[in-house]
């Protein structure tokens, strides 16, 4: 490849219907005409849910292992007859005339496989529920490609690229030099021949080349996995928000925008429990030097949140709560309290420690523990405080960070 690829992922809600579908290809094509871009999609959103949950009612009712129980059969296409209406709503609203008929047929050909694998008798539990749930990511990779071939830019579906390194049936660990060498197979061909390859997220093969899965968010892993195999110096997580923010915005109605964040930073929000990024998506990124773009796929002129390598000096970035914990401190009832625990993340400065213990303190907010950790700076409160902490130790410490930035 002549240039550096670049590879795009878009999330369930940034190819929620038509118009998204519309909207993400345009965004790859745009991109597509500077340098190879490979995209990494995710299922629309609810339908890995709806996949999961068939399959559970049918282990429950004890309707699988190739049973030709009625209402097995029945439900069974109840599942095909919905997921073939509203993907091919998509499809008609994002493909072109010229596209439609070959999305159509392969559309339904994956649903014929789906029903194939739900009745295959010779499949575990864990297996056949693995290969199940990696269909919505395949027939939204057809949808796309498509959407893209209909804005003039060609565009083909890839080959599954990621591999792990066992059999295990979900969440199992990326194989660097296997997935090097099924990109150069599957997806390189592609960009070298001036297409955008379309990579459905979330799907693994082991080692002896059954499908796996690589668990929930999986599909933000799938990127930086993908963007070490094919050498890319950019990826791009596409979401619905725009980008990090400093704090769960449904908690902190002041949570801001974190222009940038340390890969470090970024992997222990995740790990706290940060919606928008999955825990192990940094590691193939940090390890290959990638740079991760957080942006918006609905405002796509917003910069975003850039990850990288880079400290950017001290101070902390962003507060995570942690709740229902066991905390061992004297009760009235003689019991063990239920804790929460902020964490606050970044780089910080010798006196944030006090002024956040400080800032509780002025909030009549009782301080059960507080100290350094490797995550960041800790304090632990009881339960009833958590959010009212969470929101203090924001405007006191993430507050007086972006402060620090504005003076600067």
């Amino acid at each position: 490849m002549k240039k550096n690829p670049l590879v795009i992922k878009f999330g369930g809600t940034s190819v929620g219907g038509g118009k998204a579908f519309v909207r993400a290809a345009n965004i790859a094509a745009d991109e597509a005409m500077s340098r190879p871009v490979s995209v990494v999609v995710s299922a629309m959103s609810g339908v890995t849910d709806t996949l999961l949950g068939h399959v559970g009612a049918a282990k429950a009712a004890g309707r699988m292992n190739g049973s030709t129980n009625e209402t097995h059969e029945d439900s069974l296409a109840a599942l095909h007859d919905s997921l073939y209406a509203r993907h091919l709503a998509a499809a008609r609203e994002a493909v072109s005339e010229e596209y439609l008929d070959g999305v159509e047929a392969r559309i339904l050909g994956h649903l014929g496989r789906l029903a194939e694998r739900m009745n295959d008798p010779e499949a575990s539990d864990a297996a056949r529920a693995a290969e199940v749930a990696t269909h919505g990511e395949r027939l939204s990779a057809e949808i796309l490609a498509a959407a893209i071939r209909s804005l003039g830019v060609e565009s083909a579906v890839a080959r599954d690229p990621i591999a792990v390194e066992s059999e295990a049936n979900t969440e199992a660990e990326i194989c660097p030099d296997t997935t090097r060498e099924r990109c150069s197979r599957n997806v390189a061909p592609i960009l070298d021949g001036g297409s955008v390859a379309v990579v459905p997220g979330y799907v693994g093969r082991t080692p002896s080349g059954k499908v796996t899965t690589l668990g929930r968010g999986g599909s933000d892993l799938s990127a930086t996995a993908l963007g070490r195999g094919i050498g890319a110096s950019e990826v791009w997580i596409m979401t619905d928000v725009d980008g990090v923010m400093s704090a769960d915005p449904r908690l902190v109605p002041d949570a801001a925008l974190m222009p940038k964040l340390s890969y470090r930073e970024a992997r222990i929000f995740a790990e706290l429990g940060a919606k928008v990024l999955h825990h192990k998506t940094m590691e193939p990124a940090s390890e290959a030097g990638i740079e991760v773009r957080v942006g918006n796929t609905f405002n796509p002129e917003c910069d975003g949140t850039l990850v990288s390598d880079i400290e950017d000096g001290e101070g902390v970035r962003c507060v995570a709560l942690r709740r229902s914990l066991r905390f061992e401190v004297p009760c009235a009832n003689g019991r063990k309290s239920e804790a929460a625990m902020v964490v606050g993340i970044g780089v910080p400065g010798s006196d944030d420690l006090a002024a956040g213990r400080q800032s509780l303190r002025k909030a009549k907010i009782p301080v059960l523990h507080f100290g350094n950790a490797p995550a960041g700076l800790v304090f632990s409160v009881s339960e009833e405080y958590a959010e009212a902490a969470l929101r203090t130790l924001h405007d006191s410490l993430v507050g007086r960070s972006l402060a620090g930035e504005a003076v600067a």
